[in-house]
């Protein structure tokens, strides 16, 4: 009774969600823009700096880097009119025949959120993917075949970013390979753009952080001319956080250091050199709950561990460079590298099996540990340009990539008693432990590319592109002394086509492919097919409220093919014949509304199962795929004039109906309404710019849980708040 309630609640809200995306899509009043949002105390994206003219560098890696002089529009808080991703050129979102979703640093800053993972739940069809506390790894219209993630345009396998490094957060939506390679995600791409120094600004801000389970959080941010004539420019981010979570003895602890630099040697050559480290001590405790339906009727702040296990401790750095050369107006060449280094040390509180007795009551318990490493490098080079064929404009991009990847785990495995459910007693110590694995694998992939973006008399806009992928992918088992690899060649084109039927409406259309390298073989020992995938997809833009708003409707259908499943002939291998598919609709709107009333709004319908396998049912939905999902986030901020200038409010509404908690499908997930709140003071502290916010987490206490799919899941933090102050020097 209790999950169908909350499967009722989950999916009222998503209806009341969705028919607020409609109405705003559909509301077309045109307010007088009497007033501006933003004054002389408001925050900036980078800083505390003050909202006025002021010289501004655009955001583009890949492309122009040139200085221009302006205001802030009303909507860039929420709004981004830009982006780089999707193209890897800066092009206007509403001429871009793909969907893509931009959370600026306004909402991450005024939603107060802690880690990207709960920055990115107002964008339609994205949920978190259960992996390690940390992690960045995303589920995407249904799927999470493989990394979803991207750091400043650079492939990454393994690593972490803690939030105070991050600038804004861009999501591309269906296969992403044309640009970005094999190893990305049928679903979609997330890439985390980080702060940059800033040429001509000197400011240093600071906060102090403090709420609900111990949290404490300090930050820093400073930018310098280190040259006297902005030729020179360093900035530099730093973060502290303690937690002591919402689960019995959790901890959470992490420290976060990211220097870069900014070189302006010519008017034609801009580099950036940017660097971070972070370290993370962290309980796994604090994130597992066995994948068994009894557990969702237990306490939240059940622990599964024993008190006396040891932590896990995560070491990552990164280091690389973003050079970018300006022929002429018309002609460039971007060359970046982008290397990380990631060292695990999973303790003995790890979790491997969770297994519950057959009378229903006691639950056995596998704890792993041992060291892991993840390694990274990216090289990127590409030439990019425009030049004109009659009436057509064509933005044109020719790239290539080396990259490769590393990975080795040495993991022991050790029994711990049993648990009582209902009556937890943390007694005992681990058994002997045994080695269970010790692997490394290896994946290289050496690409070229090419991308055409024509224009005709800014009405017509059609994207062409292709890559071309050879990779190896490797692996050692150094038990069983068993080396495999696998190298695979692959061609992977895109198309998309785009009607702009007035300046403020836009009808676009793709088609996109993908493929997946795997170093899985058959019993013949003959290496499987890659996994595929391709999407149709169809979509409106809409621009609104003299373009402070930005709306994107969109329809798409995603299939998988080549999905390892189980070889009838020999169960203990695999055969590339699966299949899979996802369909849907997702909403998404963000701007501002009226002078001082923002908002992003967001709904998804997804449907995602199996089409074809041998181990899995078909017609089986994939784990942690709800059906529908919603997002509202709202605020208001006085303006300035009034009385109350300075004072915000928002309010935070999301839902989603239940999701299967494993494939194959055994039991479900319930769904949820969760309300979130937020109030921010900006003020003068003795002539400096300063912030005080408070923000509350969960006002429903809703009982959430993401899964794996396999043996664990990871419960939301319930009822939280916390305030916090900022303060410009």
């Amino acid at each position: 009774m209790y999950e169908k309630t909350l499967d009722a609640q989950g999916a009222l809200a998503c209806r009341f969600i969705a028919r607020i995306v409609v109405l705003s899509y559909g509301f077309t009043a045109t307010p007088l823009w009497a007033q501006s949002s933003t004054d002389k105390t408001s925050f900036s994206q980078t800083g505390m700096l003050p909202q006025k003219e002021k010289k501004t560098e655009v955001a583009s890696q890949s492309q122009s880097f040139v200085i221009v002089n302006g205001t802030r529009q009303p909507a860039e808080d929420y709004l981004a009119q830009t982006n780089s991703l999707a193209l890897k050129i800066p092009v206007s979102i509403q001429k871009t025949p793909v969907s893509v979703q931009v959370i600026t640093h306004a909402v991450i800053q005024d939603r107060g959120v802690l880690s990207i993972n709960q920055a990115v739940e107002t964008v339609s069809g994205v949920e978190r993917n259960l992996t390690f506390p940390n992690s960045l790894t995303f589920r995407v219209r249904g799927f999470v075949d493989a990394s979803t993630t991207l750091r400043d345009g650079f492939r990454e396998q393994t690593g972490t970013q803690d939030i105070q490094g991050v600038d804004n957060i861009e999501v591309l939506k269906g296969p992403a390979s044309v640009l970005y390679g094999g190893s990305t995600s049928s679903g979609g791409t997330i890439n985390v753009t980080t702060k940059r120094a800033i040429a001509n600004h000197n400011f240093l801000n600071a906060g102090l952080s403090g709420g609900s389970f111990g949290l404490f959080r300090g930050t820093a941010d400073g930018n310098r001319d280190l040259s006297g004539d902005g030729k020179i420019v360093g900035r530099i981010n730093f973060a502290y956080q303690h937690d002591d979570t919402f689960r019995d003895f959790g901890y959470n602890e992490t420290t976060y250091v990211a220097p870069t630099v900014q070189w302006t040697p010519s008017l034609h050559d801009k580099i950036d050199f940017f660097a971070s480290w972070q370290l993370s001590n962290y309980t796994w405790g604090a994130s597992q709950t066995p994948l068994i339906r009894k557990a969702l009727a237990l306490p939240l702040s059940y622990n599964f561990d024993n008190q006396t296990l040891g932590a896990s401790h995560q070491n990552s750095w990164r280091l690389g460079y973003n050079w970018v050369h300006k022929f002429s107006d018309s002609f460039r060449f971007r060359s970046g590298f982008a290397s990380s280094i990631n060292n695990y040390d999973f303790g003995t509180d790890r979790m491997n099996t969770f297994a519950l007795s057959t009378n229903g009551r006691t639950l056995s318990r596998e704890v792993s540990s041992g060291p892991q490493m993840g390694k990274d490098f990216d090289l990127q080079n590409e030439f990019s340009g425009i030049f004109h064929t009659g009436p057509l404009k064509h933005d044109w991009l020719v790239g290539s990539e080396l990259y490769q990847t590393d990975y080795s785990a040495k993991t022991y495995a050790a029994s711990l008693p049993t648990l009582i459910l209902t009556d937890p007693i943390y007694t005992g110590t681990p058994g002997l432990a045994r080695l269970r694995s010790n692997i490394s694998t290896q994946a290289e992939a050496a690409s070229v590319y090419f991308q055409d973006y024509i224009s005709l008399f800014d009405r017509f806009y059609i994207l062409g592109g292709g890559r071309y992928d050879t990779t190896t992918t490797s692996s050692l088992n150094k038990i069983k002394e068993i080396n495999t690899s696998v190298s695979a060649n692959k061609f992977s084109p895109r198309l998309g086509i785009l009607y702009a039927a007035s300046k403020k409406t836009s009808f676009y259309f793709n088609w996109s492919t993908s493929f997946i390298p795997t170093s899985t073989s058959s019993f013949t020992g003959t290496p499987l097919s890659p996994g595929r995938s391709r999407q149709i997809e169809a979509g409106v833009k809409q621009q609104l409220f003299h373009e402070h708003l930005q709306a994107t409707v969109a329809v798409y259908d995603i299939r998988r093919s080549n999905v390892a499943t189980t070889d009838p002939a020999h169960p203990l291998y695999s055969i590339a014949v699966g299949q899979q598919r996802s369909r849907g609709i997702e909403a998404d709107v963000a701007g501002e509304i009226l002078p001082g009333w923002k908002a992003v709004l967001s709904y998804a319908y997804t449907f995602a199962n199996v089409t074809r396998d041998n181990k899995y049912p078909v017609n089986s939905v994939l784990a942690g795929v709800a059906k529908h999902t919603g997002n509202v986030w709202t605020t208001y901020e006085f303006v300035y004039g009034t009385i109350l200038h300075g004072l915000g409010l928002g309010l935070g509404i999301r839902a989603a109906t239940r999701r299967e908690a494993t494939l194959p499908n055994s039991f479900y997930l319930p769904g949820y309404f969760r309300l979130d709140s937020a109030l921010w003071y900006k003020f003068s502290l003795h002539g400096r710019p300063a912030r005080a916010q408070l923000n509350m987490t969960n006002l429903t206490n809703a009982r959430i849980y993401d899964t794996n799919g396999t043996f664990s899941m990871r419960a939301e933090t319930p009822r939280s708040a916390f305030g916090s102050l900022q303060v410009a020097f």
